[in-house]
């Protein structure tokens, strides 16, 4: 008796080599193909926008909260037109450096002057603008894209690097390496930009009905729910995204108010979390239990593996 090989039960015995070889890396890759993807769609469409005239900005400060809050993408558009009061206009201020605002307008004078506020803010702002002064008009804006747009050049690279990268890398170990790859480009702009968890004090008064106690006007900036605790007072509990916190408390000695924040999630958002960390480790136990982390030498060739059988 003498061994032979057969083919494999799911391989066709007249495919070329190439198309096996072909088919397989496109299987395995579609996670970092679909990432490609997306990340060029979302690189076209913001240079589609720039390049018909508009503008995409970000909202850096808690002035417009919480109407358009920290993280919020807004799209700008030329001037053309009149204008109106609580209409959304990005404008570079007189005399400050070419700094750019994105505020509403809050009054227009009959000399043609316009002054502008932030919504969060209680009084309008110093200056006086012309038109001239106007760079954009709002036409939309987005809670949260924001940080997507600001995390594009590093989604760009680090995907890049995982496509390029991945050719020089065997065969068997692709499967970690587009989990290793995956993790990196989910948690490099959460490291960079931090926009889970982040918190703004807009205003400090002083409370009327208890003495010597201060009351903070807080702005929860980031994108999860938060409460706010001070060392000695009351805090604010599960307050969202861009939503106001007034919590009260008296300072010790001659410190300053002590703010706490810390995330405040419902129990399924919890059970959210704790599948979306744990998922990549239970994938790897479970591809390891089933022992199919590797792939034949044979196979990575384009040749049908040996099934072993006897003639």
């Amino acid at each position: 008796m003498r061994g032979a090989c057969t083919p494999a039960a799911d391989q066709d015995p007249e495919a070329p080599a190439w198309a096996t070889t072909l088919e397989r890396r496109v299987a395995e890759g579609r996670l970092s193909l679909f990432l490609v993807g997306a990340v060029t769609v979302a690189v076209l469409l913001v240079a589609g926008w720039n390049l018909s005239g508009g503008r995409l900005q970000v909202m850096e400060t808690s002035s417009m909260c919480p109407s358009v809050c920290v993280g919020s993408l807004v799209g700008d558009r030329p001037l053309d037109g009149p204008l109106h009061v609580g209409q959304l206009v990005t404008f570079h201020p007189p005399h400050t450096d070419g700094q750019t605002y994105t505020h509403e307008i809050s009054r227009i004078f009959a000399n043609g002057m316009i002054q502008t506020r932030g919504v969060g803010n209680p009084t309008h702002d110093p200056w006086l603008l012309t038109r001239s002064d106007i760079v954009g008009v709002g036409v939309f804006s987005v809670w949260g894209l924001g940080w997507l747009l600001r995390a594009l050049p590093l989604l760009s690279v680090g995907v890049l690097a995982w496509v390029v990268l991945r050719t020089w890398i065997q065969p068997g170990a692709r499967r970690a390496w587009d989990r290793i790859c995956l993790v990196g480009v989910t948690v490099l702009p959460v490291w960079v930009l931090h926009p889970l968890v982040s918190a703004s004090v807009v205003a400090t008064t002083t409370d009327p009905s208890h003495s010597r106690w201060l009351r903070m006007t807080v702005v929860n900036t980031g994108i999860l729910p938060a409460s706010f605790e001070v060392a000695s007072g009351r805090g604010a509990s599960h307050v969202g995204s861009a939503g106001l916190a007034r919590p009260v408390g008296t300072p010790i000695g001659h410190q300053p108010l002590i703010l706490h924040e810390v995330v405040s999630l419902y129990w399924w958002g919890w059970v959210i979390v704790g599948i979306v960390v744990l998922s990549p480790i239970a994938s790897y136990a479970w591809h390891i239990w089933r022992d199919d982390e590797g792939v034949p030498a044979t196979a990575a060739l384009g040749r049908p593996a040996p099934s072993g059988g006897l003639v």
